[in-house]
């Protein structure tokens, strides 16, 4: 979408001092956030860390104090519906309207003033390309949960914005389908080229969508930085429990065959059960098994200390070893993996 008078230099996104208060808590404060042309950035944290409140306030849609730019262009009272309209925000819940998906996707070109003419072509060609052309006729409530959310992405994709939001979109899908789809929003995100903010608390699918990656926690930035480097090096105890790592006090880490400074973020990856006798090896104790997207986990009480340590394992070694709480176990941290915080 053309916008003439904007800075084309300027960040499509860029937000400075920006606080969310409810009642008299202060729930979001980030003081600094920009994301540049064509980037796709990811708010990454837990439920409750402020990502959809971070992403709402971004995208104008809730009330924040401090500065939110677009284009270069302050956003105030004045100009927000306008700058809105250069923007397509995606939400959890498709939100569609009781006509037919067709019509869903032509109703936003006519809010964002396409040309009566243009809409019937465009909201096809997009139908089609989010491969639900043989549902175009179909209503709300006839469509899957994945069929409405194309529509919706087809929606948000036709007005050609020039900034997209995405609030947790693929969340209520099924494994299946919500792998399906974030491979299919890659291509997208690639080929329209668009600048897009990405609300998450898939570490994997900030990883294939996200460029760089912003870690809320408690509504604050705990971690900022490219996603392959943040996943992979946690700065923070907090950021590391939340991708998955066990923190180990520096205080048990010797116990453990762990040699460094500070505290210890241990992957599940770098944990293995091994055999008795084993070089490096401690004594462990499973609490409890946990499914892990297509393996599992066991998560341990190790040594004498009892230090909490997840362990992946794939399903056949669990189903041969049938590990259960209370079960003896000798196990094993590839120190290499270790991240030292």
């Amino acid at each position: 979408m053309n916008a003439p008078g904007f800075d084309t230099g300027a960040p499509p996104l860029a937000l400075r001092g920006l606080r969310v208060t409810r009642g008299r808590r202060e729930v979001l404060a980030v003081d600094a956030l920009e994301v540049a042309a064509g980037e796709t950035v990811a708010l990454l944290g837990p439920n409750g860390a402020g990502k959809s409140t971070l992403l709402l306030a971004s995208a104008l849609l809730l009330p924040a104090a401090g500065e939110v730019r677009l284009f270069g262009e302050r956003a105030g009272r004045g100009n927000a519906v306008r700058l809105r309209r250069l923007t397509s925000t995606v939400f959890q819940d498709a939100g569609l309207l009781d006509m037919s998906a067709t019509r869903n996707v032509a109703q936003a070109l006519a809010i964002h003033g396409v040309p009566r003419a243009e809409r019937s072509e465009r909201a096809a060609r997009w139908i089609a390309r989010l491969d639900i052309g043989d549902r175009a006729g179909a209503r709300p409530h006839q469509l899957s949960g994945g069929e409405g959310q194309r529509v919706s992405l087809a929606r948000a994709l036709a007005v050609e914005p020039r900034l997209l939001f995405l609030d947790e979109p693929f969340s209520g899908l099924d494994f299946v389908m919500r792998s399906r789809l974030v491979g299919e929003m890659r291509a997208l995100l690639a080929e329209t080229g668009v600048t897009a903010l990405l609300a998450t608390h898939d570490h994997a699918e900030a990883a294939l969508l996200a460029g760089r990656v912003v870690v809320l926690i408690e509504g604050r930035v705990a971690q900022a930085g490219p996603t392959g480097e943040v996943l992979r090096h946690p700065a923070t105890p907090d950021v590391a429990r939340f991708l998955g790592y066990s923190v180990v006090p520096a205080a048990e880490a010797a116990a453990l065959g762990l040699e460094g400074r500070g505290d210890a973020a241990v992957p599940p990856a770098a944990v293995t059960v091994v055999p008795p006798g084993t070089d490096g090896a401690f004594d462990a104790v499973v609490g409890a098994v946990e499914g892990a997207g297509g393996a599992a986990r066991l998560v341990l009480a190790a040594g004498v200390a009892g230090t909490a340590l997840s362990a992946e394992v794939t399903l056949d070694a669990l189903a041969e070893a049938r590990w259960t709480p209370g079960a003896a176990v000798r196990a094993r941290i590839d120190p290499s993996r270790v991240v030292w915080l």
